[in-house]
């Protein structure tokens, strides 16, 4: 067994701490975008990268909308 928590990003987005973590950011950002306002299917977006191995915290994400999300990252929607 690993003693990572996780091997991959992907295993990372399934993680109980990370899906905790991500609760708390969407029930905070109550079905709107943090950054437009809009009410829409949200998006958890991270402001920094956690060190590999670790999780998130909370104020290290926000709840964005795809078109939001897509902007933050320099893409089209």
């Amino acid at each position: 067994m690993s003693a990572q928590p996780y091997r991959s990003y992907s295993e990372y987005l399934r993680h109980p701490a990370f899906l905790a973590v991500r609760a708390q950011v969407m029930s905070r950002a109550g079905g709107r975008c943090e950054r437009c306002g809009d009410a829409a299917r949200l998006e958890p977006h991270h402001l920094r990268y956690p060190k590999w191995g670790s999780f998130d915290e909370p104020q290290n994400l926000i709840a964005v909308c795809h078109p939001c999300h897509c902007g933050l990252h320099g893409k089209e929607s």
